[in-house]
């Protein structure tokens, strides 16, 4: 016969391995693709729209050598959207999802437009202005 504290036990490790798999298969999504850019003159970053896989989605990771963190470069038709994976809490790298922008250090999440889902972050992404000239995708970091 089980007694009260051994059900409340059980009761809150499984309510906990419930929760830590749940965060565990978030984390588990496929991965974006991953493009090295190197920074042209005036402070932009140049992509080539090819880089965008047909099958793959309309989301890249830009990563250059000039910036701390990456970059999440979102299609949408024809216009595009960056944005800054560096947490507006503390500074730390994101990681995207299809869905969803996380923070693994204190658990803040963001949305695709870079929005505060879930705090302790209180102030959203940070942006860069995109244009699409001559057939390149001009990401500007000033």
């Amino acid at each position: 016969m089980i007694n009260r504290r051994n059900f409340i036990k059980s009761g809150c490790t499984a309510c906990l391995l419930t929760a830590a798999g749940v965060s565990l298969l978030e984390g588990c999504t496929a991965s974006l693709p991953l493009i090295k850019a190197d920074v042209a003159k005036s402070s932009d970053l140049m992509i080539s729209p090819d880089s965008f896989l047909p099958g793959k989605g309309n989301m890249l990771v830009v990563r250059s050598k000039q910036l701390e963190c990456d970059i999440l470069l979102i299609k949408n038709e024809d216009t595009y959207k960056a944005l800054y994976l560096k947490c507006t809490h503390e500074g730390v790298g994101l990681t995207p999802t299809a869905n969803k922008i996380f923070c693994s250090a204190h658990g803040s999440v963001f949305d695709l437009d870079g929005k505060v889902v879930k705090e302790p972050a209180l102030r959203p992404l940070k942006t860069f202005n995109t244009q699409f000239i001559n057939n390149q995708i001009i990401i500007h970091l000033t």
